[in-house]
């Protein structure tokens, strides 16, 4: 268990909630994770935004956190 805040956690809890914090992180600020994304045109940031928030959907379906 890691004390997390005021309370006790599970290591796969502790996991989860780092991993769901840097997706949303890479979602709200791709430039600072992605290198060369400001060079990309709209379009392609679009999309590329588009597939990361698949992904996101994807992956919080199957660690159980919610959407």
């Amino acid at each position: 268990m890691i004390t997390h805040g005021n309370a006790k956690i599970t290591f796969k809890q502790f996991a989860r909630k780092h991993l769901v914090r840097y997706l949303e992180q890479l979602f709200d600020h791709p430039s600072k994770h992605i290198p060369d994304f400001d060079d990309l045109t709209h379009r392609q940031q679009e999309e590329v935004l588009r597939h990361i928030s698949l992904f996101e959907d994807r992956i919080k379906k199957i660690i159980g956190e919610k959407i």
